[in-house]
């Protein structure tokens, strides 16, 4: 290769390299605008769902408004991840109740000639993987099993446990699989579908991702039979929450420039017996803290007006040495100190008030 078109190469990647990084520094102020939203939506919501006198229609409306804001902060998380250039963390996902909260968009999905069934385990199918993911793995299995039945049927999904394993099945009564074609099932592009009706990249996707899961996935089938697909996944053990309890006696210093979300943690604070002062800027809160003999929590948003939250936490703590700090955010980047606590957003009443009680019991 020559020298000038080295060079220009060189170049081609220098200017790709540039574009990518100005695309994720886009990407993460867009996050971090989306994830102050979606915090006061998602928050607002499960507040509303603690009123006692909710009637059902609302209640079914403020769970739909969660549900929607959870997909929502799943795909800034995707975001998130392309910005810093690397995978999102898997979580603890229910099979259970994505089924179940999946359904009334599937049976839309299958129409009225295909029945869908569920037999689900009684203990939550926990497994660790991306919730995107998860869905889009139940949606493709449900589709494969569909046009497998052009003239209707039935569909069953169950969900079976041990005491290390997961076992999802997909189970339909359509035409079934040839057995010479089964060994290609899972290859990309291949297709059993009439030309046009497929690409052949679902199940190849199903069976990359299970595999990504740690698991496998395995079909049993034959012509006029029917077929099944099951899903071997390494179950996550269920972890018991700590109950949030009412407020313990503490003063907090709440220190975030999106008016809205500062309004939120205030009065979920405030509704648990905390005393709570806040401010919107650098100097607001510096001045707040002067003016107080004693602050027993910060919690402060990393990027504020004015100035910034890790710098907050520094004029509060020569002020207040005995101060513990939260640093909340809608594009975390780095971790906290060792006696810090950082929180992502959007996160629920429920997270923000046991990392404050985390936080100011270890005081």
């Amino acid at each position: 290769m020559a020298l000038d078109e080295q060079h220009e190469e060189t170049l081609e990647v220098a200017q790709q390299r540039r574009r990518l990084e100005t695309l994720g520094r886009l990407a993460g102020n867009v996050v971090h605008d989306f994830n102050n939203l979606l915090m006061v939506i998602d928050g607002y919501a499960r507040m509303l769902l603690e009123e006692p006198q909710l009637s059902r229609s609302a209640q079914e409306s403020a769970e739909e408004i969660l549900r929607a804001s959870g997909r929502a902060a799943a795909f800034t998380q995707q975001l998130l991840a392309f910005s810093r250039g690397k995978s999102l963390e898997p979580k603890p996902v229910d099979l259970n109740l994505q089924l179940t909260q999946m359904r009334p968009m599937l049976m839309r999905l299958l129409g009225e000639t295909v029945m869908l069934d569920y037999e689900l385990s009684a203990e939550p199918a926990l497994i660790l993987a991306h919730l995107s993911q998860v869905e889009q793995v139940l949606l493709n299995l449900i589709v494969n099993a569909r046009d497998a039945m052009p003239v209707g049927g039935r569909i069953v999904v169950r969900t079976r446990l041990s005491p290390d394993r997961i076992f999802l099945d997909f189970e339909d009564n359509g035409a079934g699989i040839p057995a010479d074609l089964q060994p290609r099932i899972f290859e990309p592009f291949f297709t059993t579908k009439p030309e046009g009706k497929g690409t052949g990249i679902g199940l190849a996707m199903v069976a990359e991702t299970v595999a990504e899961w740690a698991g496998q996935i395995q079909l049993s089938s034959a012509p006029g039979q029917g077929a099944q697909f099951v899903l071997d996944i390494p179950r996550l053990k269920q972890v018991a929450e700590e109950p949030a309890e009412a407020g313990k006696e503490g003063i907090i210093l709440v220190v975030e420039d999106e008016d809205a979300v500062r309004a939120l943690i205030r009065r979920v604070l405030e509704q648990r017996h905390y005393q709570v002062f806040e401010a919107a800027s650098e100097d607001a809160a510096i001045e707040m803290a002067r003016q107080q003999s004693r602050i027993d929590l910060l919690i402060t948003d990393l990027e504020i007006k004015g100035g910034q939250g890790k710098n907050v936490a520094s004029m509060v703590r020569l002020l207040h040495p005995d101060v513990r700090v939260m640093f909340i955010s809608g594009y975390l980047q780095d971790s906290p100190g060792p006696e810090d606590l950082a929180l992502q957003k959007p996160f629920s009443p429920k997270t923000l008030v046991l990392g404050v009680q985390h936080l100011l019991k270890s005081q």
